[in-house]
Formats: structure tokens, sequence, C-alpha cells
């Protein structure tokens, strides 16, 4: 049989109180430390989140300005001075075959014939605007229907004679201009092909064309300008392009 002894019970029953309550505080003291700490990570994780963002749409702004510029390059050096219809600061318009569509008539074509037959006409659209060139002249033409193996379709007649070989290659119709964005005031260069329009580049600042003749003078007539320059400026970045492009002679 144990006995117990009053002062040594005491002792032990203040020690084991005391050393409930030191690790209660000391829970709370570590649950509060540790939240801090976490707010302070997530806090920091998120900046950096913020941060790589915002540097991956900085990235993917500068891809798609250069991928633009690189488009609207290839398509202008198309243009000539008297497929210009209008050079202006916010926009350019000329007539290009954009993608290559040429063919050769197989038999001649007398005035008032709408038929013609072609080497090869598929994948000629509806409504596209053709151009028929003999060795004496040109005329431009509309088709009525989608072009066929061997035969393309025209609106009007053709009004003189085209002979075997003459050429016939598609006119299409590009604009480029610049729109301001409603919500976020910032510019986007539109490009619109035959009456289809889509974005190229936006999130831009700043985007101007200037025009020159052939000594480098800048000039707004049509007839006189060899070379379109295009001045675009991205948004919250640093980047800005002069491209000059020298048109086809």
């Amino acid at each position: 049989m144990m006995i117990e002894q009053p002062g040594v019970t005491r002792m032990l029953r203040a020690g084991i109180a005391g050393s409930s309550g030191v690790c209660l505080v000391e829970v709370m003291l570590s649950l509060t430390m540790g939240a801090v700490v976490l707010a302070a990570f997530l806090d920091t994780f998120n900046g950096m989140h913020r941060q790589t963002v915002q540097q991956q749409r900085t990235i993917a702004n500068q891809q798609d300005l250069r991928l633009g510029l690189e488009v609207f390059e290839q398509e202008a050096r198309l243009a000539t001075a008297s497929s210009i219809v209008t050079a202006s600061a916010d926009e350019f318009l000329f007539n290009a075959n954009i993608n290559a569509q040429y063919t050769t008539m197989t038999l001649s074509a007398a005035p008032g014939q709408v038929t013609l037959s072609v080497e090869d006409g598929s994948g000629w659209g509806i409504g596209k605007s053709v151009m028929l060139c003999s060795p004496v002249a040109c005329e431009v033409h509309r088709l009525s229907r989608s072009g066929q193996r061997h035969q393309l379709f025209l609106v009007e007649p053709v009004g003189q004679l085209f002979p075997a070989g003459a050429s016939v290659e598609v006119i299409n119709r590009v604009v480029y201009y610049t729109k301001r964005e409603d919500k976020s005031g910032l510019l986007t260069l539109m490009r619109m092909v035959d009456g289809g329009a889509g974005t190229l580049m936006g999130g831009l600042d700043h985007i101007k064309f200037l025009y020159c003749d052939e000594f480098g003078v800048p000039t707004s007539i049509a007839s006189r300008i060899t070379r379109v320059v295009i001045d675009v400026k991205l948004a919250r970045s640093s980047l800005q392009i002069v491209k000059e492009v020298s048109l086809r002679s």
C-alpha cells in the first residue's frame, strides 16, 4: 500500500498544471506564427504568379506583333503603286494576288463570252475578282460561281478578244486599318481580305503608316509610293518596331 505524502502530491499537481498551461500557450503562438508565415508565403506566391502571367502575356504579345508584321511585310510587297487605293496614316488598301492564284486560258474567248476555258480553275471562289491579260490589254472581272477544273465563269462578258495563252489571276482586295478598343482604349491592327476582317495584332499604344517615294521623301500620292513604313509600339512595353517595306515595281 502506497502512502501519499501531501506535500509531494501538491508539487506534482502544480507541475502538471503548469506544464499543461505552457504547452497550450506555445501551441497558440505556433499556430499564430504559422498563419503569419503562411499568409506571407501566399502573398509572395500570388505576386510571383501575377508577375509570371504578365511576363508570359508580354512575350505572347511580342510574338504576335512580330508575326503580324511578317504577314504585313509579305503581303505589302505584292502591292504596286498602281494597285494602291488608299494610303493614309491609319489605313492601307491595295489590290494584289496574295495567294498566288494564276492560270492560263486554253481556248480563246471572244467578246461577249462569259465562260473561260483554263488550265485549272479549281479553288477559285465565287465573287472573286480576276484579271485577264493578253499581250494587248487587261480586263478585271468577277466570278459568278466557283471555278471548276477547266472553267471559270464571269458575271460580265469579256469586252475584247483574249487568245489562248492569255493569263488569268485572282485580284484580292487587301485592307490594313487601325481600330481603337472601347474598353481598354488600346489600338488594334485589323486585316481584311475580300471583305473578311480579322485582328492581326492588338494591345498597341501606337500604330501609324507612312509612305515614301523612290528618293525616301514622304508622300501621300499613291502613284509615287515605292515604300510603306509601319510604326508600332506595344502597350505596357518598351518594344517599338519600325518596319520599311518596298513595294513591287
